[in-house]
């Protein structure tokens, strides 16, 4: 439940940045998700909230790039890799 709470500080504290300003390089927007975190966290949980800023950094690069795939294509991967 921590980590999902940690997910849910990182995506908003990233969803904040708007226009111009998505373009900030890394460190301003570390400076900005830290600051938004309680005063009692440990190491681990701050390289876990930069962590999810890389991946939803490198996730909206890839879409800006249109480096997805669709849903169900997705699905049907997942599919075959579970059997």
């Amino acid at each position: 439940m921590a980590k999902l709470k940690e997910q849910q500080t990182a995506y908003r504290a990233k969803e904040e940045v708007h226009g111009s300003e998505r373009k900030s390089n890394a460190k301003t927007l570390a400076l900005r998700a830290l600051e938004k975190l309680p005063g009692d966290v440990t190491y681990d949980d701050i390289m876990y909230e930069l962590y999810v800023l890389q991946k939803i950094e490198r996730g909206q690069k890839d879409l800006a790039q249109g480096k997805t795939i669709a849903h169900n294509d997705a699905g049907k991967r997942l599919h075959r890799w579970l059997k």
